[in-house]
């Protein structure tokens, strides 16, 4: 087959049913208060909420990062939107902070989400690991407790 009867052949959507490699998410959550993320208690739940609902929903998990005023994380999504999963995140976090009386509205209503290439996804988890240092929390990412890279750095609450 020449090239030109392969460009036919992908003109007419002949493979459409070929399934490209599962796609890695950037997904950075705001909060409405830009120093909301200080405590240890905060943040702790949020990571077990994290890992969790990740767990429960089939999400592979690669990096978080807590941070005072954003969460970053970067997944691969399972048996739920990506919407879906930072809505039941977000939806489960609120109802703890609730029960526990630290305020019941946690979130900006917008998140962004970045679709990465295979190429990227390292990359993406360096910034991840590498954002306490960068917005001068600490001055090294290995000491920044409210953080996860998977195979590099767990997370100890």
């Amino acid at each position: 087959m020449d090239s030109r009867e392969q460009n036919t052949i992908g003109t007419y959507g002949l493979l459409d049913n070929v399934h490209p490699l599962p796609v890695t998410y950037h997904i950075i959550l705001a909060t409405l208060d830009d120093d909301f993320f200080t405590t240890p208690r905060k943040c702790n739940n949020l990571a077990y909420l994290i890992f969790e609902t990740a767990a429960l929903h089939g999400y592979s998990l690669f990096a978080f990062c807590i941070l005072p005023q954003q969460v970053h994380l970067l997944c691969r999504p399972g048996n739920l939107l990506v919407s879906h999963f930072v809505n039941l995140l977000r939806f489960r976090y609120e109802h703890v902070m609730a029960k526990l009386g630290l305020g019941s509205r946690v979130w900006q209503r917008q998140f962004d989400e970045y679709q990465l290439c295979a190429e990227e996804v390292i990359e993406k988890a360096l910034y991840i690991f590498d954002a306490p240092v960068e917005t001068g929390l600490v001055e090294s990412a290995v000491a920044y407790p409210f953080s996860f890279v998977l195979g590099g750095k767990d997370y100890v609450p």
